[in-house]
């Protein structure tokens, strides 16, 4: 068992090889380069209601209008092998638009989230320099503590933005994970959005702490408590569980969470009640697909809150859709999401519908595909749609994708 989640524990932290050399040189050459080059097109048409801004943060930010832009962005990466117990990362990536539907849009500001941008494309890349510092790190492991800083991608159920900060994970107790991060800026460098950094807590240079505990029953059976902590916005308390069990061919599994949220003051939080959120998933599959199904329910007089003030992974929904569960108050979101993965064949398609507020309702549904032509170039293509009643939140149809060409 201790040494199958000593492995599992290894999977968990993404390493490429626990192989160490004792020469920086050797590590050095025995680093991982990767890159892509990419031609992104992105449509949006507005259906019922207005063209607004909604969101109140970079994690939910989302400009809902008529636009469309065509634009190419290139991406580069470089890991080095471990030295000793050390390794490090740099990445970057650029983005210039080559059209813009409505050259002179002008995109609103949102203080303390982005200054007003010209031009459709500025509605998702409002980094001001075109050309940001991607993933880049120093990171160290010894086989049961993992130590990782600078900027990152954190896995976790109320994160799904890049963070600046330090990470924290230990397995030296049996069947326990430890884990720990505290964040100070937070943003997008992704093919599909680019945003500046921005500090996750403006109200104090504490930023945003997270304290976690994780308990492996058995193999794929687990809990976890966790606490936010972030002053004068909020700190929130939460809990995990988390199960899959395998039968013959197929697997079967459930998921389900609860956050409470303790708002800070209305000045600083932009709440005047505490907030929460629950989430339950149940699923189904083999190797190469598989179905879900799940329900999410918020408070009814906060939504959840500042629980994703780095946005989440919980939703269904793409990073740029799931506006009315992510926005609204009392919201209850019921969906369903199959997905494959058939050799260089990838697609998920989901459903679902979210009640809010006292009576309104919108549905949404969501397909993306990913088609690899060759080992190095692939298709990408999203499409989303909301539609029934649109109090609140107009109704949109997006479309996105292009070529990626990797290397």
């Amino acid at each position: 068992m201790k040494k199958f989640l000593k492995i599992a524990f290894l999977c968990t932290l993404g390493l490429d090889s626990a192989y160490s050399y004792d020469s920086i040189d050797e590590a050095l050459k025995n680093g991982v380069s990767k890159g892509d080059v990419i031609f992104y097109g992105d449509y949006q048409g507005l259906g019922k209601g207005q063209a607004t801004s909604i969101g109140k943060n970079l994690a939910t930010y989302s400009y809902l209008g008529n636009t469309g832009y065509f634009l190419g962005s290139v991406g580069l990466s470089y890991t080095s092998g471990f030295y000793k117990n050390i390794r490090a990362a740099v990445g970057f990536r650029a983005a210039a638009p080559f059209y813009n539907a409505h050259k002179n849009l002008l995109i609103p500001q949102i203080p303390n989230i982005r200054n007003a941008g010209k031009g459709d494309a500025s509605k998702d890349f409002f980094n001001h320099n075109q050309a940001a510092l991607a993933e880049s790190f120093l990171e160290y492991f010894d086989g049961d503590t993992n130590i990782k800083a600078g900027r990152f991608i954190i896995p976790n159920e109320w994160i799904n933005t890049m963070s600046d900060g330090v990470w924290i994970r230990n397995r030296s107790i049996d069947k326990l994970m430890l884990e720990g991060f505290w964040i100070n800026d937070y943003g997008r460098i992704a093919y599909y959005q680019m945003t500046e950094f921005d500090r996750v807590n403006p109200y104090s240079r504490f930023g945003l702490l997270n304290l976690a505990l994780k308990y492996y029953i058995t193999e794929t059976l687990t809990i976890k408590a966790y606490t936010f902590f972030t002053p004068k916005v909020f700190t929130a308390l939460g809990a995990r569980a988390n199960g899959k069990f395998n039968i013959s061919r197929f697997f079967i599994g459930a998921d389900v969470g609860y956050a409470y949220s303790f708002e800070g003051s209305e000045r600083y939080s932009g709440y005047t009640h505490n907030a929460s959120a629950l989430d339950a998933k149940i699923f189904f599959g083999m190797d190469f697909f598989e179905v879900a199904a799940g329900y999410i329910h918020t408070s009814k007089d906060s939504g959840w809150g500042n629980l994703d003030i780095m946005g989440d992974s919980i939703d269904p929904f793409f990073i740029w859709g799931g506006k009315a569960i992510k926005t609204q108050k009392n919201g209850n979101l019921i969906y369903a999401a199959i997905s494959a993965n058939v050799k260089r064949f990838k697609f998920s398609l989901a459903y679902g519908s979210t009640s809010y507020g006292i009576s309104s309702r919108q549905n949404e549904i969501n397909f993306s595909t990913e088609i690899g032509f060759t080992h190095n170039v692939f298709g990408i293509l999203n499409v989303l749609n909301t539609h029934k009643s649109s109090t609140g939140i107009p109704t949109t149809t997006q479309i996105n994708g292009g070529i990626r060409l990797s290397f």
